[in-house]
């Protein structure tokens, strides 16, 4: 019965859902209450992206897993976050035509994963690659997301002034998207309450400072902000940070009250370890200021089950991460295999060719005696070119000054049509040469997904257009 009534609702919702444009669909998962979402929304949206799948709207899919793995990432189950965020390249969502939006969530995604692990390097990492095209995007909304979450990273390792720094890039560009001048954002409650949030970080960063009048102007306004939507998350976000602000300034009553608050949201819609082992060490250090040792017994209790929890959380997660590592490695150990297989072949067709092509060169030559037979001389060019290849597969430093010597006009080809970094210039050269994905990913020591992200720059960066194959382009660039 259950089955029937699920494939009813899928039904439905296929057909509901098909007379809609990619974008509408996109907007139908932007319109789902992060803060309030659960298990019915999961459902909604794994309708949505087997209907998106079926027109090939693949950024709607890889957007739709990554909210997914947002949601159970609020409700304390990382590892079929991760599942979902796996699941974006698993099914080759992500390629030379992929929308940065999508590229965007999925590097952010990624970094919470990563902080959670406590790899803050690699959280970093996921950061920086999509930092610099953020920025040139001047998309405010982007622009004052992935500030944010480098004023948090800054923050959780004790660097206040950076974070400050990056808090109040964040606020400024939130400012913006709330203005929306021209009408170029959507403006929809889950993106709103977000840019409202600014406001109490701010405050939060400036209370750790103890720059407490700086503090009081902003968690005023974020109190002030609170109000005008109606959203679970910014109701959290506010009461943690004027809690603590309260904390900091001796008013007991407006912290309990603030921290209370915070307390029961934690408990009722973020069952994320992050957000109740925040709330409870606050209202521990509260109590341990008035020497109120019953609740000071209860929310070291309380920290104590939560860590317990995350041990658990984290061993799992962490389990999953290294079978997922194996089953890589194991892949390509196969694929290693099967073109080395492939390479022999090709080799021994190659000898077969040589050993005939020979033979009758030499029977051919037998009747002109008069000829005198010269050994073979290998044009400089065509030695030029196998060592470049050579240099090419090892990733050798020399790679690019002999590419120049075999190709003498393809950089400031290049850079007439954009100012590219050496390092660019040399991905296009691997790009010239006709390596694949795969080949380029091997040869440099990288991963199948860095070399298609930097492909997709790469494709911005020379404005190549949308329906023209990069490679088809750099065969045309020296004609």
């Amino acid at each position: 019965m259950v089955k029937k009534l699920t494939v009813f609702f899928f039904l439905i919702s296929s057909f509901f859902y098909s007379q809609h444009t990619e974008k509408e669909l996109k907007n139908v998962l932007f319109d789902i209450d992060f803060s309030a979402a659960g298990p019915k929304e999961i459902k909604k949206i794994d309708s949505l992206i087997k209907v998106c799948k079926k027109d090939s709207y693949n950024d709607c899919a890889a957007l739709g897993y990554l909210k997914i793995a947002n949601i159970y990432d609020k409700m304390n189950d990382t590892k079929k976050s991760f599942y979902y965020i796996n699941k974006v390249e698993k099914e080759n969502l992500i390629n030379s035509d992929t929308d940065f939006e999508v590229i965007f969530y999925l590097h952010m995604q990624k970094s919470f994963l990563y902080q959670k692990l406590g790899e803050r390097v690699e959280s970093f990492k996921q950061l920086e690659e999509i930092y610099d095209e953020a920025m040139k995007t001047g998309d405010a909304y982007f622009i004052y997301l992935i500030n944010r979450q480098y004023a948090s990273k800054y923050d959780e390792v004790n660097k206040k002034e950076l974070s400050l720094k990056y808090n109040r890039t964040a606020y400024k560009y939130s400012k913006i998207y709330r203005e929306n001048k021209g009408n170029r954002y959507r403006i929809d409650k889950n993106r709103l309450s977000n840019s409202y949030k600014t406001s109490a970080y701010l405050g939060g960063i400036y209370t750790d400072l103890n720059q407490l009048d700086s503090a009081k102007i902003y968690i005023e306004e974020a109190i002030h902000n609170e109000k005008k939507v109606n959203d679970i998350g910014i109701k959290y976000i506010t009461a943690f940070y004027a809690g603590r602000y309260f904390k900091a300034v001796k008013n007991v009553k407006q912290a309990q009250y603030y921290l209370w608050i915070c307390k029961n949201i934690a408990k009722n819609y973020y069952k994320s370890e992050n957000y109740q082992i925040a709330v409870a060490g606050e209202l521990k250090a509260l109590y341990e200021s008035l020497g109120q040792k019953d609740s000071i017994g209860y929310y070291s209790n309380w920290l104590l089950d939560i860590e317990s929890l995350s041990s658990e959380q984290y061993q799992t997660l962490n389990d999953t991460v290294d079978q997922q590592n194996e089953l890589e490695n194991a892949e390509r150990k196969k694929e290693t295999k099967s073109l080395f297989f492939i390479l022999s072949l090709s080799i021994a067709a190659c000898l077969l060719f040589i050993f005939l092509f020979l033979y009758y060169y030499r029977k051919h030559k037998s009747k002109n005696l008069d000829k005198i037979d010269i050994p073979h001389q290998m044009p400089v060019q065509e030695s030029i070119f196998k060592e470049v290849i050579q240099l090419a597969k090892e990733n050798n430093p020399e790679f690019l000054t002999r590419f120049n010597e075999y190709c003498p006009h393809f950089s400031e080809e290049l850079l007439k049509v954009s100012p590219l970094k050496i390092s660019e210039i040399r991905f296009c050269a691997y790009i010239y040469l006709n390596f694949s994905t795969k080949e380029i990913a091997e040869y440099t020591f990288t991963s199948v997904r860095t070399v298609q992200t930097k492909k997709y720059n790469i494709r911005k960066k020379l404005n190549i257009p949308s329906d023209m194959d990069i490679y088809v382009w750099f065969s045309k660039l020296l004609k």
